[in-house]
């Protein structure tokens, strides 16, 4: 049988896979006789359809060509009949082999059910809805389709819109509704379903500005005022109405992300002692959107502060951001996008993953392509009120992805660019900041100097001037002029006449900051020796911060003395504290860093200070995954003595926290260490940082594993580039990304296998048994797994035979073979024991728990299970303690206690999503289900697995898929939909005497017995 899809691309799949349906206007004949299955369609009208008005002369004889092809490849894949018949043609295709169809079918049932079966019916609809139809061909005819197809869907989606509403999901669908009518402006029902979902959602203040707005849209374009469903709704706002209320009882949505409820606060601190720049703050007050006025959400709005570098435009975007948070209920985002770093501009498709992390978007869910994350960043921020500042943007092109979708959050760029196009395309307010007012350069310094400023105003103005009244060159001025009280305000603006006199000399070109390059050497020359070498030596740190031990790693000076040092820059104002224990450099300082480190050090000098900089990172990386994950210290290449000290991090504390602050900074030395060569270097680092990215971190593997396989391409390193691809491939599958996994993993395997590479060859079959362990395919992983066997063992790895074991044990137990694979688990358990692989033991205790209770022995299974969560607890390993939890609430189950049960499977869900491992979520979702029909809650455990079989498809997760068929069919059986429970049955049943599972036979009675309640459905003769 062929099924066929026109929501979206048109293609179509076979049990054997996809069929080739050839060119675009192959398909445009296909499509134009899929919109009506079983019709005759003539051929004047299928010309029509595919060719318009202008058809070719040979449009019939090419007709006739398509045909027959497409005849050829229905019949090669058990299609349905294209025949011709009185000069045209019909195909006779099923009406539940095409998506139209089906979609059409499933939202005409979901209108007639009850809510307590619609919800399913309509989440199977939508889910069928793949993009814009025949999104893919190039057709007036089709075009128009589309468009009364999408009309189709959008009142459909309204439909399904009011069920979730009656049942209480107000909170799930508020981001969903808020983004649409972003599409559907002048939509009154739609605008109505987004006012009750955010009055229920306690913004009662939203939801009146929302009726404003589309009133006052109504009236500039259609001259209309709103409906009277729309002003009721309105006016039962206002006073309160009890029926608005959401429904008692309801339940949270699972499907939601837990990011979801994330209020990040990212703003920095407060600059201290901030003065002047009243008048911009009034400005900036001015332009702030207020929630009670009718323009509010009529488009984002922008405000982007501009001015020369120097000039407090961060400064002020902080203050001013931390005035106005409390606006902002739902959060702060703040990030430094360095866009005049003379190396490392942030990209904004990182900057985005910073940003979905920082909204609860688990990593798994953070899409590979910028384009990607950009829209998915504008359906997190959707219907939420937040404060996004973009500090030190390059320019238009580096803000734009940045910027939400919707009306309800309030964006802050500064830069020293004009930033023309965004108030030109999209309506920014601009703010230009000038140099500080004489008056308020000269009040900066009384508050900083103090009463000599009072003593010698006329020295105080003169000081200003020769700062260009900016305000970091004042700060670092007045920093210089309180440790020097034996000088007046006169001498010292007369030392700071003869400095810049002598620079403009050195500089006849006219530097236009020569001024504050003065500020600058004046203060750096009055530094004791060991400051001002370390001020040079930071500007060679391409991250975005520094502790005291890169600082040591720079300067070659011992950490608690590069401590002071940094203590003494951030008293003279050319550092700024980030954080506990971190700096900050001002871009204009790093330049004037970078600068003076070319001018004074030697090229050997600065090459030393970068070695024992990237040494210092190898060996730290080294040293903290050690700590963490100690059994596979011989699959990470060793690390240097990196000629410099190194953080104590011998605890399992201290390295975690390590890699999670230094992350930033490793990802700009990957880069800048990319970008000069270093490919060894990239390469060994990503291969340390391996076994930590995969356990907390699927989007970073990704990214430093593609910097791996660049810079060896580039050295035409054969070794680097198959590690690179095997991570990439290993990364892409835990992220459920099956097909580019496979295909990077084959390509790892060709180059293992030319350098002779045997573990990594046995690595990377084992990963790819992964992948046909996932599909059901169990003889192909078995032979996988038992050729990576002999392989480790021809390496004399036992460590990775033990791995090899365990997939093998997974098979077996996956078969029914319960026995078999206890042995194999207990031989794992054994290897990893003798070898002290303590990281190993909570997988290999989980998987004898698991297996011991598949076989009924209770007892045994809680015991391993217990040992396994204790070690994970222990080792802080959170992948082995969802798993573990996930086992715990089947063993719950098992012994009749749903309330313990769903407490471990809640919080496996939480610890999977934070991980990213999608395909592991529908474990915990189906438990979840399970509990719930344990508490006779059909209804939700409909919603629950229907939620895990969707996951489970989307990832190939066949058992999974079994299962969540299974739980649906039971739902549907107490539900009394006798004919779905069993059409879910046999899905279910198929699925499991496939993988050769036991399972199957578990299903017998249930299908029986609604088999017996309801009539076969024999095919019409």
């Amino acid at each position: 049988m062929i099924w066929f899809q026109v929501l979206g691309h048109v293609s179509a799949r076979s049990e054997r896979g996809q069929v080739p349906l050839g060119a675009a206007r192959q398909r445009t004949v296909l499509a134009a006789l899929l919109i009506e299955p079983g019709t005759h369609v003539s051929l004047d009208r299928l010309v029509d359809r595919v060719w318009g008005t202008t058809p070719p002369r040979s449009a019939r004889q090419t007709l006739h060509s398509y045909v027959s092809r497409l005849r050829s490849v229905l019949d090669d894949h058990d299609g349905p009949l294209l025949e011709r018949r009185s000069g045209g043609y019909v195909l006779r295709a099923d009406e539940s082999a095409v998506d139209l169809q089906r979609f059409r079918a499933l939202v005409a049932q979901a209108r007639r059910a009850d809510d307590a079966v619609a919800g399913a019916l309509w989440q199977e609809a939508m889910g069928l809805w793949q993009g814009r139809p025949f999104a893919d061909l190039d057709s007036d005819w089709l075009e128009s389709m589309a468009v009364r197809l999408e009309a189709e869907h959008h009142a459909a989606v309204l439909d399904r819109n009011d069920l979730l509403l009656r049942s209480g999901e107000h909170a799930r669908l508020l981001p969903e509704v808020a983004a649409a009518v972003q599409t559907h402006p002048l939509d009154e029902r739609l605008a109505g379903q987004l006012m009750l979902a955010l009055y229920r959602c306690g913004r009662q203040a939203d939801a009146l500005a929302h009726f404003r707005l589309v009133q006052e849209r109504l009236a500039d374009e259609l001259g209309s005022d709103p409906g009277p469903a729309l002003r009721e709704l309105h006016q039962r706002l206002l006073r309160h109405d009890d029926e608005l209320a959401a429904p008692t009882g309801a339940k949270e949505d699972l499907s939601v992300p837990v990011g979801r409820l994330h209020q990040p606060a990212q703003l920095p601190l407060d600059v201290a002692g901030f003065t002047g720049r009243s008048a911009d703050l009034r400005r900036l007050d001015e332009l702030l959107p207020d929630a009670t006025n009718d323009r509010a959400a009529r488009a984002v709005v922008i405000t982007a502060i501009g001015g020369t570098a120097g000039v407090g435009k961060t400064a002020l975007a902080v203050h001013w951001a931390h005035q106005i948070a409390d606006r902002f209920p739902d959060g702060q985002l703040y990030v430094n996008l360095r866009g005049y770093d003379p190396e490392q501009p942030m990209r904004p498709a990182d900057a985005l993953a910073r940003f979905l992390t920082a909204l609860g978007v688990p990593a798994r869910d953070i899409p590979l392509d910028a384009d990607e994350r950009a829209a998915r960043y504008r359906s997190e921020l959707a219907g939420r009120r937040m404060l996004i500042v973009l500090d030190n943007a390059g320019g238009v092109a580096q803000v734009r992805p940045l910027l939400p979708g919707s009306g309800s959050s309030l964006v802050v760029v500064t830069s020293r660019d004009s930033l023309a196009g965004l108030v030109a395309v999209h309506g920014a307010y601009h703010v230009d900041l000038e140099v500080l007012p004489t008056a308020e350069a000269v009040g900066l310094l009384r508050r900083l100097i103090g009463e000599r400023v009072e003593q010698e105003p006329e020295a105080a103005v003169t000081l200003a001037d020769q700062c260009a009244r900016l305000p970091l060159a004042l700060r670092v001025a007045a920093v210089l002029a309180t440790s020097r009280p034996d000088l007046s305000l006169a001498e010292v603006v007369a030392e700071l006449t003869d400095r810049q006199e002598r620079l403009e000399l050195l500089d006849p070109g006219g530097d236009p900051y020569a001024a504050v390059h003065a500020v600058f050497s004046w203060s750096i020359q009055h530094l004791p020796e060991q400051a001002a070498r370390t001020f040079r030596r930071l500007g060679l740190h391409p991250g975005p911060d520094l502790d005291h031990h890169v600082a040591a790693a720079l300067t070659g000076l011992a950490p608690h003395r590069a401590r002071r040092v940094l203590e003494t820059l951030v008293s003279a104002h050319l550092l700024h504290r980030t954080g506990s224990g971190r700096y900050g450099m001002h871009d204009l300082l790093r330049a004037y860093a970078i600068h003076l480190a070319a001018v004074e050090d030697t090229d050997g000098e600065r090459q030393e200070a970068e070695e024992r900089l990237l040494g210092y990172y190898q060996a730290s990386a080294f040293a903290a995954v050690n700590i963490l994950y100690p059994g596979e210290v011989s699959y990470r290449p060793p690390a240097a003595d990196p000629g410099t000290p190194t953080p104590d991090l011998t605890q399992p504390g201290p390295a975690h926290d390590w890699l999670r602050n230094e992350y930033l900074c490793v990802v700009a030395i990957v880069e800048h260490a990319a970008d000069h060569q270093r490919s060894g270097y990239v390469v060994g680092l990503a291969r340390i940082l391996y076994r930590h990215l995969v356990e907390t971190n699927l989007t970073g593997l990704v990214a430093l594993s593609g910097h791996a396989l660049r810079a060896a391409e580039d050295a035409g390193d054969l070794n680097g580039q198959a590690h690179a691809l095997c991570q990439l491939g290993i990364g892409h599958f835990w992220m459920g990304q099956d097909e580019t996994a496979s295909e990077l993993l084959w390509r790892a395997l060709a180059w293992y296998r030319q350098v002779g590479d045997l573990v990594g060859e046995a690595r990377t079959l084992t990963a790819l048994s992964q992948i046909s362990y996932q599909r059901g395919g169990y003889e192909i992983a078995l032979e996988d797994l038992r050729k990576a066997i002999a392989l480790y063992r021809q390496a004399g790895d036992r460590l990775g035979e033990s791995k090899a074991l365990n997939g093998i044990g997974l098979v077996e137990e996956r078969l029914g073979n319960y026995a078999q694979a206890v042995e194999i688990f207990q031989q794992d358990l054994v290897i990893v024991r003798d070898l002290g692989v303590r990281s190993a033991e909570p997988t290999a205790l989980n998987n004898l728990a698991n297996a011991e209770l598949s076989r009924g022995r209770r007892s045994a299974a809680a015991e391993y299970v217990r040992q396994s969560l204790a070690v994970a607890e222990e080792l802080g390993n959170p992948t082995s303690k969802a798993h573990a939890l996930d086992t715990l609430g089947i063993l719950y189950l098992r012994l009749g206690e749903p309330g313990s049960a769903g407490e471990c499977f809640q919080r496996a869900l939480a610890h999977f999503r934070r991980i990213g491992k999608r395909g592991d979520q529908a474990w915990s979702i189906n438990g979840l289900g399970e509990v719930a029909q344990f508490d006779d809650d059909p209804a939700t455990a409909l919603h629950l697995h229907t939620d895990a079989l969707t996951i489970a498809t989307e990832d190939g997760l066949r058992h999974q898929q079994a299962r969540a068929n299974a739980g649906i069919g039971h739902a549907h059986r107490t539900l009394g939909d006798l004919d779905r429970a069993r059409t879910h049955y046999e899905q279910a049943r198929a699925i499991y005497t496939e993988l050769g599972m036991p399972e199957a036979e578990d299903l017998h009675a249930p299908l029986e017995a609604v088999s017996a309640a309801t009539p076969s459905r024999v095919p019409a003769a």
